[in-house]
């Protein structure tokens, strides 16, 4: 087994070898001068240019750039007027949303409140397939009531849906896809936003240009390119070189390599994402030790979560009490983490009648999130020394999403990450703990729990809301229905003279990126 510090090391000798690699000359013409193209390296290529047919983290991370939504976010998940310029409830089931007049779209054609009828429409028709459909399934039905005027009716009150349409509902042009038909607009992209598209060569690189329209103004950086580099490694050798000027969700061993050259820097920004070992309790009966809430309890006073953010994650990440973190709306801080005492962890394994401990395994992966490998062997030796016989299963990630979405896991708990993209307490619990959710394993689950989950889906306003997830909070970390550990980093690595903050979406909108002068 390669320990993390082994992997750091081999991890920063291949950047530099492929530094060399690249040639000395190159590095040198790059950082001479300030470069016209923003080059941006993602470690996946976009599934498709059609916003209405993925919601995958590096097509998204694209189509931000041509695409607007009726609501924009700022690097702290702040609402601002997007496409919509101001929006209001008509009545606790209706929203009313005035849209920006004079914008077209990039092919000339202007946006109304038809074109949102239409993107909306499609985006909800099971017909699409939109992986996000799911998440705005309380839309009951948009209707025009003006050119620049539309309202949005829901099944029941909803006063987060603002803080969806910050994310989701990139507006497409209803005439070009009505002339040219979904295929073309899955290759070239037509939208509002301040990029305009130039070229696609798939599994290589996505150019954009900036749109001289745009009615926010125009870009300060001109063009930009999305190159698909898939490893870690060579992403940030190119960094080091000076041929890539941004490298998203980098892993910890490679981190040093950011920090001590004199061309780049780190830069951390606040997460959404929650690492978690998710008991798995499907169907689990009385006789086993997970049935016990003291059991589980009991796992989470054994692990010394700074230890392993310190150690793995080279102090880029927090210790987090539930399933949320501080930037998550209605996070409670006065719910606080699980204190590191493995002597309450042994007390509690006495009473609840484990005094020799028991067999417990963990499905865990390797590259697929930051530090996977060595966080999961970090808790299961923390578990080990509390009397837990704990053995790690390494997975490929689709063999084990595959287990777990069949509820057929055949370990006692599963290493992941959950990502909360719209910054709401009670989206990952709605996931990953609720009883019907697509990821859950706590089936048949515990009822007070689910009807919470419910209660904070249709709470009338923002107070409401606030007090249920305090509520929902205190009971999860009561029944402790997994193992919580801490926030995954969202650490980018760029060049000095690149300004950008990584936001906690993990979006990457170059309009809000410039160069240094």
């Amino acid at each position: 087994m390669i320990h993390g510090r082994g992997r750091q090391v081999a991890a920063c000798a291949l950047a530099l070898a492929l530094v060399l690699a690249l040639g000395s000359s190159l590095a040198f013409r790059v950082q001479a001068q300030t470069p016209p193209t923003l080059v941006v390296a993602q470690s996946a290529d976009p599934d498709t240019a059609d916003p209405g047919k993925s919601t995958g983290t590096a097509t998204v991370n694209v189509l931000v750039n041509v695409y607007d939504t009726l609501v924009r976010r700022d690097a702290d998940l702040n609402l601002h007027p997007g496409l919509a310029l101001s929006w209001r409830t008509v009545d606790p089931t209706t929203w009313e949303f005035k849209l920006r007049q004079g914008v077209k779209f990039q092919d000339g054609e202007p946006f109304n409140a038809d074109a949102v009828k239409f993107t909306f429409d499609r985006m909800l028709d099971p017909a699409t397939h939109w992986p996000g459909a799911g998440d705005l399934r309380l839309i009951k039905s948009v209707t025009v009531v003006d050119e620049n005027t539309l309202r949005i009716a829901t099944s029941q009150p909803w006063p987060e849906l603002p803080r969806f349409l910050g994310y989701y509902g990139m507006i497409v042009p209803p005439g070009y896809l009505k002339q040219n038909g979904p295929d073309a607009l899955a290759r070239h992209p037509v939208g509002t936003g301040p990029y305009r598209f130039v070229s696609w060569v798939k599994d290589d690189r996505m150019e954009l240009e900036a749109n001289p329209d745009y009615w926010g103004g125009r870009p300060k950086i001109s063009h930009v390119v999305f190159r698909v580099i898939p490893t870690d490694a060579p992403r940030v050798a190119e960094l080091l070189a000076g041929s890539v000027q941004l490298a998203n969700l980098l892993p910890p061993e490679l981190f040093s390599a950011l920090t001590t050259s004199p061309r780049t820097k780190l830069v951390v920004g606040k997460s959404l994402s929650v690492f978690f070992v998710i008991y798995n309790l499907v169907n689990i009966t009385k006789d086993k030790p997970l049935a016990d809430p003291r059991v589980r309890e009991a796992l989470n006073y054994a692990i010394d979560r700074q230890a392993i953010v310190s150690s793995v994650l080279h102090n880029v990440g927090a210790p987090i009490a539930t399933f949320c973190t501080p930037v998550m709306e209605a996070c409670d801080p006065s719910v606080q983490p699980f204190t590191y005492d493995p002597n309450k962890a042994r007390a509690l394994l006495r009473e609840a009648g484990y005094s020799n401990g028991f067999d417990f395994s963990i499905s865990g992966t390797v590259g697929t999130y930051p530090g996977d490998r060595d966080i999961v062997q970090a808790v299961a030796s923390q578990l080990n020394q509390v009397g837990v016989r704990t053995r790690v299963d390494i997975s490929e990630i689709g063999v084990q999403l595959q287990s777990v979405l069949a509820r057929k896991l055949p370990e006692d708990g599963w290493f992941t990450r959950f990502t909360d993209f719209f910054g709401i307490s009670y989206i990952i619990p709605l996931r990953a703990f609720y009883s019907p959710g697509e990821w859950s394993q706590w089936r048949p689950g515990y009822d007070p729990f689910n009807q919470l989950i419910e209660e904070a889906q249709s709470a009338p306003n923002e107070a409401q809301m606030r007090d249920v997830s305090k509520r929902l909070q205190v009971m999860y970390k009561d029944q402790a229905p997994a193992l919580t550990l801490f926030s995954a980093p969202n650490a980018t690595g760029m060049s000095n003279n690149l300004n950008f903050t990584p936001r906690p979406d993990l979006e990457i909108p170059a309009f809000d990126a410039s160069w240094s002068r």
